[in-house]
């Protein structure tokens, strides 16, 4: 077999998923919509097919992961914690499958609860009331360009309306005051993304009501805001942070660094047992929040860092970090943060990784000083190809 790339790993998953016994959609939408990709397949044959493509491909990198399983999500739907609604060309909803530049026009979405969907769709009715603009992608010509929807455990809402530059503040203030109507919404910002790239992030120019959005994980709460990484799957999270913890298993006089750590909620769970916690994380707005959260939730042994992983582990001595949690973004650890690892020599390093291509990548460099001990996928996103992986990987000198 040839080595998998993103595109053959994509395929083999929707292959072997497709392979598997029918189901009714509950989306109308659900054979055309990019959203999802599987609703139209037993859930439990989705993940069997996961599990099975995930073990090929880490079996084609000379990695046992013979024992690897997947854990599925407890509910397939409504499972979303963050969702890009597209406004283009007189449409509102998600790309269609295979094509970038066409919309469906949505009427529901099973990824987020009916009054989360039904609030973003009533901002962009009222947007378009206001004679405010879709953005047209091609000519970047217009205003609107999506309305972007946070989601906590509790049902609150967070809701940003991402324009191009320009606008109305009095205008906007009108749709902001729509918005806070909505039941469970507590704030809404404006954001600008006045470049060429099509992305659902922006500066934010101004926002109403809450700036932030509380997401209960456990015993802990953590804020974020309308730009906030945070974990996509609200029923699946919490078991995915509390694995990584007791994978860890920090001890009490152990200094443990969180790389990649946002705004600190694996942190902050990882501070119960260990002495000291560094939380490094290279956006400086995270970072904030993760000093934010720390004091929140009274735990005083979080130290948030704003730094690049790599140059803060170039400043760590040999034997400094005897557990390290990475949960890099999908472009993986790559080869310098690989080798300083090697280097630092942690007793245990726990990998969550949203990449299983660049994870495998990596392992490969981490294995000439580690073994891992354990592999375990996460179905973080039911219905679409994506899955989530967790390696546990310990020092050959301590074995």
């Amino acid at each position: 077999m040839p080595p998998f790339t993103t595109k053959t790993l994509r395929k083999a998953i929707v292959d072997r998923v497709l392979a598997g016994q029918p189901a009714i959609p509950l989306c109308p939408h659900a054979r055309e919509c990019g959203g999802c990709a599987f609703q139209d397949r037993i859930y439990a044959d989705q993940v069997a097919a996961k599990t099975t493509i995930l073990r090929m491909l880490y079996a084609e990198s000379g990695i046992d992961a013979s024992a690897l399983d997947v854990v599925a999500s407890p509910d397939p739907f409504t499972y979303r914690t963050r969702m890009d609604y597209v406004a283009t060309k007189g449409r509102f909803g998600l790309r269609a499958r295979g094509k970038f530049n066409y919309i469906i026009e949505l009427t529901t979405c099973h990824l987020i609860p009916p009054t989360a969907f039904a609030a973003a769709q009533t901002i962009w009715r009222r947007a378009l009331a206001l004679g405010l603009p879709d953005y047209d992608v091609r000519t970047h010509t217009g205003f609107l360009r999506y309305v972007v929807v946070r989601r906590s455990p509790d049902d609150e809402l967070l809701l940003a309306a991402v324009t191009a530059g320009g606008g109305d503040e009095s205008v906007m203030a009108d749709l902001a005051a729509t918005a806070l109507a909505q039941p469970g919404v507590v704030g809404f910002h404006w954001l600008v993304n006045d470049s060429l790239t099509d992305v659902s992030f922006g500066k934010v120019r101004r926002h109403w009501g809450a700036d932030r959005l509380a997401m209960r994980v456990g015993q802990f709460t953590c804020f974020i805001g309308p730009n906030t990484f945070f974990q996509n799957n609200i029923h699946l999270t919490e078991r995915l942070i509390n694995d990584a913890v007791a994978a860890a298993a920090p001890e009490a006089t152990m200094r443990v660094a969180d790389l990649y750590g946002g705004v600190g909620v694996i942190g902050l769970h990882l501070a119960q047992t260990a002495a000291r916690v560094d939380c490094v994380e290279s956006v400086a707005e995270s970072v904030q929040l993760a000093h934010q959260n720390a004091l929140m939730n009274k735990v005083s042994n979080v130290h948030p860092i704003c730094a690049d992983t790599l140059n803060y582990l170039r400043e760590q001595p040999t034997g400094n970090l005897p557990v390290v949690v990475v949960d890099p973004p999908r472009t993986g650890l790559g080869l310098p943060v690989c080798q300083e690892l090697i280097r630092i020599a942690p007793q245990r390093i726990v990998y969550v990784s949203c990449n299983p291509l660049t994870q495998v990548s990596d392992l490969q460099h981490l294995q000439s000083a580690y073994r891992i001990v354990s592999l375990r996928g996460y179905d973080m996103f039911p219905h679409t190809p994506h899955v989530e992986v967790m390696a546990v990987l310990e020092h050959y000198v301590n074995n």
